[in-house]
């Protein structure tokens, strides 16, 4: 939800900052939960109008807060990545699932809690990210070379999350991967439907991982594509009536 949650508080920041030290799953939520209020600003200042000095600061914090995750995959990464790419082949099951070699290799992470490490961080910073770059058009005046960099960058972590896929839905790892993978998937196809034609057969490939790897039985009723359409719906129908 585009809505500023209280675990992003000092006050209970205070309360996982001594295992952030150490954890860099806890050290990762803790810069990953500040982004639900950024988006919560940015909202506000579409509704309201915005001044030179609000934008200003939305754009300058969101910028800080993509450092610290930077910095997080940095300090990740320090020893390497840690994941290898490898054929799909390898992975059990997966053309089963959705036969289109679209993203082929596909990552092969070192342990479960690095693949799960590098998919919050990944759907985290193509929401955030995304976010930050409509602000720089809307706002500010991009030069060539700075829209060709933010386009490879956004379309990175798009990338990464769908070679992310084939792991997590190997046999082995469970339902509990599979389910947990869905909502980055859609966060990636969500980009790629925006990028329109020349993202269409990455958009497509989503949607039929994402109808092929649900987890059997665990909904009454079909789960939509976009989960959150009726959410928007209602949310807009306000905008309209305020």
């Amino acid at each position: 939800m585009r809505k500023a949650s209280m675990l992003d508080t000092p006050e209970w920041l205070t309360v996982t900052v001594r295992a952030a030290k150490v954890d860099p799953y806890v050290a990762l939520n803790d810069i990953c939960i500040g982004i639900p209020r950024l988006l919560e600003r940015t909202d506000k200042l579409a509704a309201a109008g915005s001044s030179s000095n609000d934008v200003t600061a939305l754009i300058e914090d969101s910028e800080h807060l993509a450092d610290r995750a930077f910095d997080w995959l940095s300090n990740f990464e320090k020893n390497g990545p840690h994941y290898d790419e490898i054929s799909l082949d390898v992975f059990t099951g997966f053309l089963d699932i959705c036969a289109n070699r679209v993203f082929d290799p596909a990552f092969d992470f070192h342990y479960f809690g690095a693949g799960i490490c590098y998919m919050i961080y990944w759907m985290s910073m193509l929401i955030m990210q995304g976010n930050t770059f409509k602000l720089l058009r809307q706002h500010r005046k991009l030069e060539l070379k700075q829209l060709m960099m933010w386009n490879r960058q956004l379309g990175g972590y798009a990338d990464s999350i769908c070679r992310s896929i084939p792991y997590n839905c190997r046999p082995v790892t469970g339902y509990t991967a599979k389910f947990g993978c869905l909502t980055p998937l859609m966060v990636a196809r969500k980009y790629y439907e925006m990028k329109g034609p020349s993202k269409e057969v990455e958009a497509k490939w989503c949607e039929e991982v994402y109808r092929n790897a649900r987890v059997p039985g665990l909904y009454s009723t079909p789960i939509p594509l976009d989960p959150m359409k009726d959410v928007k719906k209602t949310v807009e129908g306000n905008s309209r009536i305020l």
